[in-house]
């Protein structure tokens, strides 16, 4: 038996994929597993640590061409470019979607899936949906899909063709999938109204449990906010700098992740504007399997969300979790999703998505009261141990696997 998980994204940058391929050579010890990830040409990536420890795991890199690879990757890139526009003018004009209408990279994945005649195709990530239901359609083999996003509602990053793309191509694929599993309760339930399928299986971006963690500031409140790119917009990254100018002067703010294009120039210009020049850290990016203890030595971790993309409703960010496995105390958006996580753990305090003010007054109340951010903060790891982690979540994905993917005789 041969299983393919598949990603879009680099496999030192997907949070769900490597997990789940480990957890399925666990399942099934006697299939052969393939991880299949995308990179762009010319870059290395060392394997991240849960695929290093599942060495029955076999990784695979498909390379797309990017500007910086070469004369003659600069040129495939524009073909491939041009294949994207073709594929969204097709699609307007028709309706019919193709593998290029979901970007450059994943153009020649679904061959690249097909030649593996695979029993499994796991697709992750939108954009290799379609390609892994063309090559389970060739091989005879079965479909799973992982909804990490409410991908037909992604927020102002997402081309439009894919926002109106999506519904259609989940509405005929998602029923056909064997397994589909989703990053949240809320999203779980969305799905299976939208689509008439089988409730997904819910699987939280959970980390691996860590024992020994470094200790916080002995002063003042130091708060952690993580992105994947340290950038203004539907994130709130803004809201907390115009909640600090009300808050006292011995309230930090660490923020970590990418620079966007700019360098950071913009959120430079917006400290210094607000005055908060000495109160705001800008750290440089983080590798995921340091997460954990870079959020431990902080007090507060801040998930803000703003309200508009459906996304931001339905599911819950893998740093809400680290914050946890941290020692955080949270101060979190109240969104469904994300109060559901709030909700059951006990461990932080919810405010009005988008108003500085009331993200403000909540961090104040963890700052006049050291014991109710020490009670908060002890419910967030206690949660974290007992139930928010990768053990106990891959536990329940392996058994959903071996029920919805019995071995063939």
């Amino acid at each position: 038996m041969r299983i393919c998980v598949v990603t879009s994204a680099a496999a030192n940058a997907e949070p769900r994929g490597p997990h789940h391929a480990a957890a399925a050579q666990e399942a099934f010890p006697d299939a052969e597993v393939i991880f299949l990830d995308l990179q762009p040409q010319g870059a290395t990536t060392a394997d991240p640590p849960v695929l290093t420890q599942a060495p029955g795991v076999r990784r695979l890199t498909a390379r797309y061409p990017v500007r910086g690879a070469g004369g003659l990757a600069i040129a495939a890139l524009a073909w491939r470019r041009f294949r994207v526009r073709l594929a969204r003018a097709w699609f307007r004009l028709t309706g019919q979607i193709t593998e290029a209408l979901f970007g450059a990279p994943v153009i020649g994945l679904t061959a690249r899936l097909k030649a593996l005649q695979a029993d499994l195709y796991y697709a992750h990530n939108i954009d290799t949906l379609l390609p892994a239901a063309r090559a389970a359609m060739a091989s005879g083999g079965s479909l799973a899909f992982d909804s990490m996003e409410y991908h037909a509602d992604m927020g102002d990053s997402q081309a439009p063709e894919e926002a109106r793309a999506v519904p259609i191509l989940q509405a005929r694929w998602l029923p056909r999938c064997v397994l589909v599993t989703a990053a949240s309760e809320v999203l779980s339930d969305v799905l299976a109204r939208e689509y008439g399928i089988a409730q997904p299986l819910a699987l939280y971006n959970t980390p691996a449990v860590e024992a020994d963690l470094p200790a916080p500031p002995d002063q003042g409140l130091s708060l952690y906010w993580r992105n994947s790119v340290v950038g203004f917009g539907q994130r709130g990254l803004d809201d907390v700098l115009v909640a600090m100018t009300q808050l006292p002067a011995d309230v930090t703010l660490s923020v970590q992740g990418r620079p966007p294009f700019d360098g950071g120039a913009a959120l430079a210009r917006r400290v210094a504007e607000l005055g908060l020049g000495d109160r705001v850290r800008v750290l440089p990016p983080y590798r995921p399997a340091e997460a954990v203890k870079l959020a431990a030595v902080h007090h507060v971790g801040l998930c803000l969300e703003r309200r508009g993309p459906a996304n931001h409703t339905y599911t819950v960010s893998n740093k809400l979790f680290d914050y946890m496995m941290g020692g955080l105390a949270v101060v979190v958006a109240n969104l469904p999703g994300l109060k559901v996580i709030v909700d059951r753990s006990q461990g932080g305090l919810l405010f009005e998505p988008g108003s500085p003010g009331d993200l403000a007054a909540q961090i104040r109340r963890l700052h006049a009261d050291p014991n109710l951010r020490a009670q908060l903060a002890a419910n967030a790891r206690a949660f974290a141990l007992a139930e928010g982690n990768a053990g106990v979540d891959m536990q329940r994905f392996r058994t959903a696997l071996k029920a919805a993917f019995p071995p063939r005789a």
